[in-house]
């Protein structure tokens, strides 16, 4: 029933999903990212960056000029984004701040249940930037999803303008 009351505005939000993907990875950022793809593509967001989610992705160290390009057009179309933010990696950093110094707003996840690789995760400087430490994967459905909620009226003022 969420579903069908998010439809129409959902179709408008678009989200860039990030995760370390080289450095020091969190246990389980790849299920937590997978968790939050689902939740994202069941209330209708469009998914920008859909491969961190795919167990088989790998960074593009052999291919960075590709990389960038494309993250550079996925950043540029993004309403918001959600990031997995446990491990220890400079590109997912880069990819919440330069979201959120343009004023999008950003949903930083990470593992309650392992020691933080940064305090800035857990207590953002950024009034738009969302913490949310889960201890159950099962609660970052949810999260995603209110999330969502609540950015649908920032991403359809951003299409208007």
């Amino acid at each position: 029933m969420a579903q069908a009351e998010a439809g129409p505005q959902s179709a408008e939000v678009k989200v860039y999903l990030g995760r370390a993907v080289s450095g020091e990875l969190g246990p389980r950022s790849l299920e937590a990212i997978q968790l939050a793809h689902r939740a994202l593509r069941e209330f209708g967001a469009g998914v920008l960056a859909e491969r961190v989610a795919d167990p088989d992705y790998r960074p593009g160290l052999d291919r960075p000029e590709l990389i960038a390009e494309m993250m550079h057009r996925e950043l540029l179309e993004a309403d918001a984004g959600c990031m997995e933010m446990t491990g220890r990696s400079t590109g997912v950093g880069f990819e919440a701040g330069w979201l959120l110094g343009r004023g999008r707003p950003v949903l930083a996840l990470y593992d309650a249940d392992v020691a933080p690789a940064s305090s800035v995760v857990r207590f953002p400087p950024f009034d738009h930037c969302i913490p949310f430490g889960y201890h159950d994967l099962m609660d970052i459905g949810g999260a995603v999803t209110d999330f969502c909620r609540t950015i649908a009226a920032h991403a359809a003022y951003r299409a208007e303008g």
